[in-house]
């Protein structure tokens, strides 16, 4: 996914991780490491997950100490994925089928009525655009 994102995009380009900072390590040692070190990669870290990282990685990688990002926590995975949790008593002793019916009435439900309105941001694809949009933004 990195390697298409960074043919679609090219230079400035960041992707939000809750382990941001081990995977800019495996990227760059993998056979895309060169081509993110040349296009400027950077590995994120969003701020739920950031706290629980070194004072050190929080310089390089927290969402908080990156200009221009505003007020974006890369967190919207975390909100859209934990609110389906509530679920779990209602589904409990269902079948397989009834199970996957109801998860799927909720997040419909959802993008219709909660999320279409408000647009959360929620997969990693869409923080990195948001993130290389952002950094191409004049002060």
């Amino acid at each position: 996914m990195v390697s298409r994102l960074l043919d679609a995009f090219g230079k400035g380009l960041g992707g939000g991780y809750d382990i941001g900072c081990k995977f800019k390590t495996t990227l760059s040692r993998s056979s895309l490491g060169e081509p993110a070190r040349l296009l400027a990669h950077t590995s994120l870290v969003g701020l739920f997950h950031g706290h629980a990282h070194g004072r050190l990685c929080q310089l390089d990688h927290l969402a908080t100490y990156v200009e221009g990002l505003g007020l974006e926590d890369l967190e919207g995975c975390e909100r859209a994925f934990s609110k389906p949790n509530a679920l779990a008593s209602t589904v409990r002793y269902s079948g397989m089928f009834h199970r996957r019916q109801t998860i799927a009435n909720y997040f419909e439900h959802n993008d219709e009525y909660d999320v279409y309105a408000n647009l959360c941001v929620c997969t990693f694809a869409l923080r990195v655009v948001l993130t290389h949009l952002y950094s191409h933004v004049p002060p």
